[in-house]
């Protein structure tokens, strides 16, 4: 903008110097053609161009509306009238630093909606492993052969879930959680969360291995074993999942509403 300020401060008549290329760009009326430029694009002139006179530039005045000038010419008292672009409005500091601030947070509002729905996700797939063994230890008390087959669904579906919380806490580091608290985001019910699945999980593998045994071996005890744990696995895991749908609900709509 400086340069463009200089530039219409010196517009009607610029000192060439000593100025010898006649020609190099055409004459006009015998005169050296001088081309214009503004940031290296060059003005457009009508009929008559900038030229050297007598040792001096002249500059058209039209070429000073192309620089965004607002020129006005008054034939009575054979004046013009030239007013300069007012510079760009310098953007305050303290707006662009609340902008900056408002979409870190929005980011991490989004990020928290996330993390809830792959919670909420996991308390899903629990719940499946869950209804795979209980339909296992069903068909093992109704005598049927297939119970020893069923017990391989079974841990497949457990061992696929507790692959997907071994992820979600191994991502959940201490990094994310301090991002969360810096937004005003509770991180303590997202460890809450994550401490209920792994508690849950925890007891799911030692029903499957009682269960296991149970199909084996037939002894009451490791079925009671079975069934004292998959209550707990259940209880736990119920819990969690229950936080993960309400926090979810929660984070997705301050993302919406914000």
């Amino acid at each position: 903008m400086k340069k463009k300020i200089a530039v219409l401060s010196a517009t009607l008549i610029l000192m060439a110097g000593a100025v010898s290329a006649s020609g190099l760009n055409g004459d006009y009326k015998g005169n050296p053609i001088v081309k214009v430029t503004s940031n290296g694009k060059p003005l457009e002139t009508g009929e008559v161009p900038a030229m050297i006179y007598d040792g001096n530039t002249l500059v058209p005045i039209s070429l000073l509306r192309q620089l965004e000038a607002s020129v006005t010419w008054d034939g009575d008292a054979y004046q013009v009238d030239v007013k300069l672009p007012e510079p760009p409005a310098t953007a305050d500091k303290s707006e662009v630093t609340k902008q900056q601030s408002d979409v870190k947070k929005l980011k991490q509002y989004a990020a928290a909606a996330e993390l809830y729905l792959k919670l909420q996700t996991l308390g899903e797939s629990l719940d499946s492993a869950r209804t795979t063994i209980r339909l296992t230890a069903d068909t093992m008390n109704a005598g049927k052969a297939e119970a020893s087959s069923l017990i391989t669904n079974a841990k497949t579906s457990y061992y696929k879930a507790n692959e997907t919380l071994t992820n979600l806490t191994k991502e959940t580091t201490d990094s994310v959680y301090d991002d969360f608290i810096k937004h005003g985001i509770d991180s303590s019910q997202i460890r809450s969360i994550l401490t209920d699945y792994q508690e849950s999980a925890r007891h799911y593998q030692l029903a499957l291995d009682y269960l296991d045994k149970y199909i084996r071996d037939k002894k009451a005890s490791d079925y009671n074993e079975y069934l004292n744990n998959n209550g707990k696995a259940d209880n736990s895991a119920k819990s969690a999942r229950e936080k993960s749908s309400k926090g979810y609900a929660e984070w997705s709509k301050n993302v919406h509403n914000y």
